[in-house]
Order: structure tokens, then sequence, then C-alpha cells
């Protein structure tokens, strides 16, 4: 496949060691051994490509849907990796970057609306967390009501589509398929999604499994035509992000 043959030549070694496993060719014992360089002592992480190595919320987050990805749930990494989410919410049941992570190496899309991407860490953490077994964590509870008062409150999330395409599994854990909110989620994914990019796709789809919805749902239908229609001719999705890693993001889809 090209896709593999591309990752192989253009990996690091955290996205080899992603391919590995997605083939078969790795245990876990292997994976968190390689991983183990780097999580903080602390359980938090950094961007893979922040030259400052500087601690993140959000990177924490984005790590543990990566131990997701690789069938990690229930070791030491993801409970260290959960406790220091947990750990640094806000009182008001939200989560957004650490102040220092923002004063020293920001990340590019963090924009000045902090709302709007507090409404993305929070509801990511939460759909993470839970589906790694946390949903009854007191944390995890008070984030879901920050994010519930938010929804009805407005009715609405606010412009980044983030938060609707992880309300996706959010909703229909919390108030089911059949409610508005998730009914408003669904359909404005679908709305978006002749939009989307191959990144914004591999989390749609990532949302759409932790909401268990079947490969015959035409959403995932539409998401997975799409991303075969955007696959570049060297076998890899291109995104900002890195090629690599964005390949691998939709492989495990498509596997």
């Amino acid at each position: 496949m090209k896709a593999v043959r591309y990752v192989e030549e253009h990996g690091n070694e955290v996205e080899i060691l992603r391919l590995r496993k997605y083939q078969g060719l790795s245990d876990s014992k292997e994976v968190l051994r390689v991983l183990s360089i780097y999580q903080f002592p602390s359980g938090g992480w950094y961007y893979e490509d922040d030259e400052t190595k500087t601690l993140s919320l959000g990177a924490s987050t984005l790590w543990l849907r990566v131990l997701l990805e690789l069938g990690l749930q229930g070791t030491e990494m993801v409970h260290r990796t959960a406790s220091f989410i947990m750990e640094n919410q806000d009182e008001d049941g939200s989560w957004y970057e650490l102040e220092e992570k923002l004063k020293l190496s920001p990340q590019a899309w963090l924009s000045e609306d902090e709302e709007d991407n507090r409404l993305w860490f929070t509801i990511s953490a939460v759909v993470f967390l839970t589906a790694c077994g946390y949903r009854d964590n007191v944390a995890v509870t008070r984030a879901r009501n920050f994010l519930l008062r938010f929804w009805d409150d407005h009715g609405r999330f606010k412009d980044n589509w983030y938060p609707y395409i992880a309300g996706i599994p959010f909703f229909a854990s919390i108030r089911g398929a059949s409610s508005r909110a998730f009914k408003s989620c669904y359909n404005f994914s679908m709305e978006k999604l002749h939009l989307c990019n191959s990144f914004l796709l591999g989390w749609l789809l990532t949302m759409c499994r932790l909401a268990e919805l079947p490969g015959t749902d035409p959403l995932v239908e539409a998401a997975l035509d799409r991303l075969e229609s955007l696959q570049r001719p060297d076998g890899a999705w291109g995104s900002k992000y890195g090629d690599s890693y964005n390949t691998l993001f939709v492989l495990n889809h498509l596997k």
C-alpha cells in the first residue's frame, strides 16, 4: 500500500512505532518503552514538533487520543496522562492550555478567542477521558456540566468546528442519538463535510467511532468517500501538522 510505504520512508520515531502497531508488528511493551521518553514525570506531554518541549495540556489530550489508537487503555501511561489532565482543570469545570505553554511556545492555531478554544479543549478531554474509562470521575462530570450549561444557554457551540465534531460522541453518550443536541452536531458535520480536509476528516471519523456509529452510517460513508478523493498520488494524506502523522491518522480509520 502506497500510504504505508510513505510513512515508512518519511515517518519519525513515533510515527514508525504507530505504523508497526497498526501492522501488528510491535507489542504494547515496546510501544510503552519508546513513548516513555516523551512523557513528563508529571504525566503530561509536549507537542512532538515543539523544540522547546514545553509541557502542554493540549498536547496531553492529543497524546491521549494516540494512546487510545494504540490500544493502551488501562496502562499506567494512560492513567498518568489522565491524572495530569484532570489535575489541571479550571474551577468552572473547563480546560484550557497551560499558562506556561501560552507564554513560551503557543501553537499557531490558538486564536485570541479563548472561549472558542476552551470549548474544544474541554469537550475533547471529556470524550477521550470517557473512552479511557473515566466517565464517572468527578473532573469529567464537572466538565460535562460545563459543556451542557453552555449548550443549553446558547443552543450551539461557537465558530470552531471541532466542538461540533466532538459533540457527536459527547451527546450520543449523554443525551442519546435522538436528542436535538446530537442531531445538531451530526447535521453540522454533514453540512461541512465537503469543506473538510483530510485532517478534519480524521477527527470526524475518530468521533464517529467513539460514538459507535456503524460503517454504514451516512456520515461515516461520506467521510470515507471524501478521504479517498483526497489521497495524493504518493499515497499520503497531507496536513500542515505533518503528512506522515496525518496519513497514520487516516490509515487507522480505513483499517
